[in-house]
């Protein structure tokens, strides 16, 4: 699996992870989630929004650098990659996806307004990724 991949599959689970008090937050324009951020190596970007719902937060990778461009990640570019994921306290979502037919667990912390960390499992297997809001 690239290192691409599991970034996505991470920041996946961990942004499918909830939302809580995102919403609210952004109405009061207080920290949020909601917009666009990087991965802290640079490799992709994604736009987290709020679903259809309005209840729970969503996000897209809508950035590949070039060197990251393999045919597996170009499968994911554009394309709505967390949904539904629901808060459990302030600035921290946690739950569960279904990813490429995968299904994983995690928990996003936005750390401040500029910085968010996803840890997402799969089984015992653990990533924690960084990104950097854009």
């Amino acid at each position: 699996m690239t290192k691409l991949l599991k970034s996505i599959i991470a920041f996946t689970l961990a942004s499918s992870l909830a939302f809580p008090l995102a919403i609210p937050a952004a109405q009061a324009g207080e920290n949020t989630p909601i917009g666009s951020w990087q991965t802290t190596s640079g490799e992709s970007r994604y736009e987290i929004t709020t679903c259809k719902s309005g209840k729970a937060i969503c996000a897209k990778l809508v950035w590949l650098r070039s060197d990251a461009r393999s045919s597996t990640n170009l499968k994911h570019l554009n394309k709505v990659i967390l949904t539904g994921a629901k808060p459990v306290q302030a600035n921290k979502w946690r739950g569960s996806l279904n990813y490429a037919g995968e299904r994983l667990s995690g928990s996003l912390t936005l750390i401040n307004n500029n910085r968010l960390r996803l840890n997402g499992c799969k089984f015992v297997f653990c990533k924690t990724i960084n990104f950097k809001r854009i």
